[in-house]
């Protein structure tokens, strides 16, 4: 009995002696970044990433910011070799244009989100553009959707174009702030609406109703020093849809129906980790693991909305030099990008804009993610 007594005294402790270790060892990166992209000089701001179903290749697009002009989507290859794809004019008004989301289309055509706010005029400037495809290359670009504040994450699902407004006043705003989603159908932007050519004009503060789902960023643990809400956007393939909630460092999960109506929505628990200090840019990946970026954090992440499990991929100190960056390094990472077994971290590096201006890939293909996040 005594033995016993001992025996149990011993198993408890070793428990909680362990515990730290399991804790500490979860914060740790399960990889390394294998290379940089280099992309051209004036290339400074890469972001959004999408893949183009035909060939294969990673889209990007780089948005001028802090600069006027036009802004060019430029193409991945299979071999990484980067060029340019497309030039997007700049907005007639504001003389800019700042992609953000984009992804093609069941039509063939590239979507985007032009985030007029990050590029210097929140006063409801954003659009939604599309880039019209022509024997599966580029041909034009129209304006379908105006009067969005900060039109942001872009992802489309059947015919259904989610996009992410990170905030629906133009103001700089006390906390808690209101963010959301626009839900699109592409059949609204074939050919004339009500005798009247595109785009259509959304109506402000989350009354369109296209506006299908808002929710209140706090950051209440850093006193609201990150006023930044919807951003990222993911959809699984059955077509929930997956919001980044970037002040909260959290992903909303939410259940829809056809016509947009809201079943359920939920935190999936990732700020539980305490593992990321914000969530930018993600995709979901066939098994339904979000992978995002972490852009206060400078990291990128994977976690598994059925249980919240999360884990650091890669990470690395802020600003980089850029030394640093030809080898890889991390600098403001805010987006994602799945191609086979490598993962593609757009650097939007909106603190320094110091070259070289990098797409930095992780190689994944040992990774095993159904044990690491069951």
């Amino acid at each position: 009995m005594k033995t016993e007594k001992i025996f149990q005294i011993f198993s408890l402790l070793v428990c909680i002696f362990a515990l730290p270790f399991f804790v500490v060892s979860a914060a740790d990166p399960i990889a390394k970044v294998s290379k940089a992209i280099i992309l051209p000089d004036d290339c400074k701001h890469p972001d959004g990433m999408t893949i183009n179903p035909v060939t294969g290749d990673i889209i990007l697009a780089v948005p001028t910011i802090g600069d006027k002009g036009s802004a060019w989507l430029l193409k991945i290859d299979a071999n990484d070799n980067v060029e340019r794809y497309f030039e997007l004019p700049a907005h007639p008004e504001t003389g800019r244009v700042t992609p953000l989301g984009i992804s093609f289309g069941p039509d063939g055509n590239l979507y985007v989100a032009d985030s007029q706010c990050l590029g210097g005029n929140p006063n409801h400037k954003s659009r939604i553009l599309r880039v019209i495809h022509r024997g599966g290359k580029p041909s034009r670009a129209e304006v379908i959707v105006t009067g969005i504040t900060q039109a942001n994450g872009l992802e489309i699902h059947g015919n259904k174009i989610y996009v992410a407004e990170t905030q629906i006043d133009p103001a700089i705003v006390e906390m808690p702030m209101t963010s959301g989603v626009f839900e699109f159908d592409i059949s609204e932007f074939n050919g004339f609406r009500k005798d009247k050519l595109l785009p259509i004009h959304v109506q402000p503060y989350g009354k369109d109703r296209h506006f299908i789902f808002s929710f209140k960023t706090t950051d209440a643990d850093r006193k609201g020093a990150q006023k930044v809400g919807a951003n990222g956007i993911g959809l699984s393939k059955d077509g929930t849809l997956y919001v980044a909630n970037f002040g909260d460092k959290e992903i909303i999960e939410v259940k829809l129906r056809n016509g947009g109506r809201i079943v359920s929505h939920r935190n999936i628990g990732i700020a539980k980790s305490g593992l990321n200090e914000s969530v930018d840019g993600l995709k979901v990946c066939p098994k339904g693991y979000i992978f995002f970026a972490d852009y206060v954090g400078n990291a990128v992440l994977a976690s598994n909305p059925r249980n919240g499990r999360t884990v650091i991929i890669a990470k690395n100190k802020t600003n980089p030099n850029a030394d640093e960056k030809k080898n890889g390094a991390f600098d403001r990472c805010s987006e994602v990008c799945l191609r086979g077994d490598k993962l593609y971290v757009a650097n939007i590096d909106l603190e320094d804009n110091s070259k070289p201006h990098t797409i930095s890939v992780v190689d994944l293909k040992d990774i095993n993610f159904d044990e690491l996040l069951k």
